[in-house]
């Protein structure tokens, strides 16, 4: 018997202006797609032939353009129509992606995977935490398991717990099915961390519930809120023995995560730019992060905007003060050829000058290079220019920019939480509740495509 493997993931974010191109994909296909997937493994000791699709996976952007996504999706059709007589098929993908005229990737290509393959063929998937489940996802796949931490650190054992579930019905004559219930809630993302309550419980309910005989997965899927689309929104999936079995417990979670609702809090400082500029310079700890969360790169959004840098350059604290990194090519490009040491003016609030302190490279998300950047001080505040988009979520990060994380006493990043790898760094955090395509304040999206009624913009009673 054959197992298709592919992967295909953008997280998507409505608000952002920059479109994935082909060349934004990070691209394998055949056996090469192993060095990014690890379920290969799985099949082959459980006796089945695996069949390699490709790999293409983004850095969350904008929505993706049909073009583009149609470039992938043709290529896992493609591998699909050649081996119709498959058993099952395993897709790794993120779980909120939109795209231009489709709406939810994920749903439209299973879709058409299910128009080719056989009735008897299962489908497994493999999700992030912050998918935004269709209703219909369940009518076309039978195994869906997601991340079960927030950062995420289990991506390798949500692939395995898909896969170990697909050999498992597959050589005992199984169908799954599986249920979703959706929760009308949509909160700040960066308040639902798995590691702490009422998470934590939840998380391990479901854990406890994938014991049993008769449930394959129970996952707690808490939606991205940076996508305006009718899908958008928590939920909870289940995948058991029998319809009836995975609704009654999805219908259970779902309850238990609704009860739950006001309970997210921010775990940090949260406040207005400005305050946390003024908390920073008053702070009497070692080092203070700032994450600026409108901005966020890892959210989907771009990068580029110069107001935490405006607020600080204009404060001059007497602090060691580091922004980074802010996308600005022009400013890579115009400056390049300077010296360190040199003078330069910045054209930007009505022209700046700052000296030229430092030549570096920018990492992609695989820690790869995928571009430079160049740091100028303007006064007693270091700005990290870099000529593509990149998030700056370890001390690597600034190493390769060749700047000395250790030597600032105020670090500014545009993130939401910050990393578990700064935060051995991170003496206290101030996060900044800044404008912006991932701005987390929900009222200031103006999502027009969700549905209504949804917590917290709308008070109302749920009951699955």
């Amino acid at each position: 018997m054959k197992i298709l493997v592919a992967s295909f993931q953008c997280e998507s974010n409505s608000k952002a202006k920059l479109h994935p191109k082909k060349s934004d994909f990070e691209y394998f296909q055949g056996e090469d797609i192993f060095k990014k997937l690890v379920v290969k493994d799985v099949f082959e000791q459980n006796g089945f032939e695996v069949v390699p699709s490709v790999y293409a996976v983004a850095l969350p952007s904008a929505t993706v353009e049909r073009d583009t996504y149609e470039y992938y999706a043709a290529q896992i059709l493609d591998t699909v129509r050649a081996n119709p007589d498959c058993s099952g098929v395993y897709i790794f993908f993120h779980g909120s992606m939109e795209v231009e005229e489709i709406g939810s990737g994920e749903l439209y290509l299973l879709k058409k995977i299910r128009e080719i393959v056989s009735p008897d063929c299962l489908i497994a998937l493999s999700l992030d935490a912050h998918a935004n489940i269709t209703d219909e996802l369940s009518d076309y796949a039978n195994i869906i398991s997601g991340f079960k931490t927030v950062p995420h650190v289990d991506q390798k054992e949500c692939q395995e717990r898909a896969a170990n579930a697909l050999c498992y019905c597959l050589k005992h004559g199984i169908k799954p099915y599986a249920q979703t219930v959706r929760v009308p809630f949509l909160l700040k993302n960066d308040t639902l961390q798995t590691a702490y309550e009422p998470l934590k419980s939840l998380i391990e309910e479901t854990v406890a519930l994938e014991k049993s005989d008769d449930i394959f997965t129970a996952n707690l899927f808490l939606g991205h809120c940076w996508i305006d689309a009718p899908n958008t929104s928590a939920s909870t999936v289940v995948c058991a023995t029998s319809k009836e079995r995975a609704a009654t417990v999805a219908k259970d979670l779902a309850n238990k995560l609704w009860a739950t609702r006001r309970d997210y809090k921010f775990l940090c400082e949260a406040e207005l730019p400005e305050e946390c500029v003024k908390r920073a310079i008053a702070g009497k700890e070692k080092r203070i992060f700032i994450t600026d969360s409108g901005d966020n790169t890892t959210a989907g959004a771009e990068g580029d905007t110069l107001g935490l840098l405006e607020l600080l350059v204009n404060a001059q604290p007497k602090k060691r003060t580091c922004v980074a990194g802010i996308t600005h090519q022009e400013i890579v490009e115009m400056f390049w050829d300077q010296e360190d040491g040199e003078s330069v003016r910045l054209p930007i609030f009505g022209g700046t000058d700052a000296t030229v302190k430092a030549h570096g490279e920018i990492l992609g998300w695989t820690k790869e290079i995928i571009g430079r950047s160049l740091t100028v001080s303007i006064g007693t505040v270091d700005a990290v220019f870099t000529e593509l988009r990149s998030a700056f979520i370890e001390k690597g990060n600034f190493d390769k920019a060749n700047v000395d994380l250790l030597s600032y006493e105020i670090v500014v990043v545009k993130l939401g939480y910050l990393f578990t790898e700064l935060k051995p760094y991170a003496d206290r955090e101030l996060f900044a509740l800044s404008d912006g395509a991932s701005c987390v304040e929900l009222a200031r999206l103006g999502l027009t495509k969700i549905l209504r009624p949804m917590f917290p913009l709308d008070e109302f009673e749920f009951k699955a």
